[in-house]
């Protein structure tokens, strides 16, 4: 195909001023820092809501990316800035080495990448340079992401108040080590499509989602029975089921697959089977953590 000069300058124009806005908008918004973790040089990116108020304290969410993306890209995919921007608080995207995270299993646990004493790190340093509430910091992930996220409440039982863990139930190793007997919101979001991570569990890998529920019901001493709710709005070819404990929730997706609910549906390359658009995740993780479940 030829392109004259002057439509492809054109053309090239176009595409300096988009990646030039991009940027701005990234850079004004979200900012891309390090942190010196025992001698290592450690990346997040942060986004502080412009609705925070002057010495107002604000909850912090911890996002994790999964196996393969980065911190930016999984910012982008999962929109939750948006989220934080509208309720006014901060949100942190943590950057894996080699864009994973040490959960137990493809890496030593012990003596792998160090990720655990990072996010120590990070939390404090988050905490001196933003208006956060370190009584109200919570955690979400995808796949990987999930994974470690479960980590954390293992190994920072006083630091996480609550987290949401999606397509990626707890890893085996840590519930050996899981201690303590403190409250913790958990909610676990599973497509019964999903091809990469099996609900059903993966032996000395990872717990099944009723496994963990349980487990969770158990320590956050619910005796209560579950409220079902069927969300299907939208003819996606899914349907979610809200399985609603109180402080513990499971979102079956039905024909769901390893992503993000409501998220745009790209899986380009990658089988990650269908997204569905029955409901909005962020949504309902911000009634989740801050607030209450409906």
């Amino acid at each position: 195909m030829i392109i004259n000069t002057r439509k492809k300058q054109t053309m090239k124009t176009k595409a300096i001023f988009i990646i030039a806005i991009t940027f701005i908008t990234i850079k004004s918004y979200a900012q891309t820092r390090v942190v010196k973790v025992n001698d290592t040089i450690r990346q997040f990116t942060a986004y502080q809501s412009t609705k925070i108020n002057e010495g107002e304290k604000v909850p912090l969410l911890l996002n994790f990316h999964g196996s393969g993306m980065t911190a930016l890209e999984h910012m982008m995919y999962t929109k939750t800035n948006h989220l934080a921007e509208q309720n006014g608080f901060v949100v942190v995207y943590p950057q894996g080495v080699h864009n994973e995270w040490n959960v137990g299993f493809g890496q030593d646990y012990d003596h792998g990448t160090q990720d655990v004493e990072f996010i120590r790190v990070l939390i404090a340093k988050l905490i001196k340079n933003y208006p956060i509430d370190s009584t109200r910091i919570y955690a979400a992930g995808l796949s990987r992401g999930g994974f470690f996220v479960q980590r954390l409440v293992a190994e920072l039982p006083n630091k996480l108040k609550g987290f949401v863990s999606v397509g990626a139930p707890m890893p085996t190793e840590v519930r050996q080590r899981m201690v303590g007997n403190t409250t913790i919101k958990a909610m676990y979001v599973h497509g019964t499509a999903d091809k990469i991570v099996s609900a059903e569990g993966k032996k000395e890998a990872y717990l099944s989602v009723k496994e963990c529920i349980a487990y969770w019901k158990e320590r956050n001493k619910i005796q209560a029975i579950s409220q079902t709710k069927k969300v299907d709005q939208v003819e996606d070819g899914t349907a979610v089921n809200i399985i609603d404990y109180g402080e513990v929730v499971q979102l079956e997706i039905e024909n769901g697959g390893h992503t993000w609910p409501g998220a745009d549906p790209f899986n380009v390359g990658f089988p990650l089977g269908k997204t569905t658009q029955d409901l909005d995740l962020n949504t309902l993780l911000y009634q989740f953590l801050f607030q209450s479940i409906n």
